[in-house]
């Protein structure tokens, strides 16, 4: 073989080599940016997933809430009740004609009522 042969295999193998180490070195980068992208993603999934649970257990804690003030309206609702059906019975007991014409006055009222509105 010639030396102009010998000298041109010699650069091929030269840049063989470059383009291999090139390659390595593009390879090892790419290998690095993808376990930063992974540990981005993982980082994202984990901020996503305490988001999930902090938004879960605030509708939680506030739907607990709302039954518990529910549950206290309708007791304290429960209670007036009893003392206005306490009171109306006290009343009927002294004077049982008024405590009938206040209750019959009420229902004209509100049928007076409900004929105004389906009027218009």
């Amino acid at each position: 073989m010639s030396d102009s042969g010998r000298d041109f295999d010699e650069a091929a193998r030269h840049a063989a080599e470059r383009a291999a180490k090139g390659a390595a070195e593009l390879a090892d980068g790419a290998g690095e940016r993808l376990d930063e992208l992974g540990d981005r993603v993982a980082k994202a999934a984990d901020a996503a997933g305490a988001a999930v649970r902090d938004a879960r257990a605030s509708a939680t804690d506030s739907l607990d809430a709302v039954g518990a003030q529910a549950s206290a309206a309708a007791a304290e609702a429960r209670e007036v009740l009893d003392d206005g059906v306490a009171y109306v019975k006290a009343r009927y007991r002294e004077n049982p004609v008024a405590v009938i014409a206040v209750g019959a006055a009420a229902v004209v009222g509100v049928c007076l009522v409900i004929r105004a509105i389906t009027r218009r």
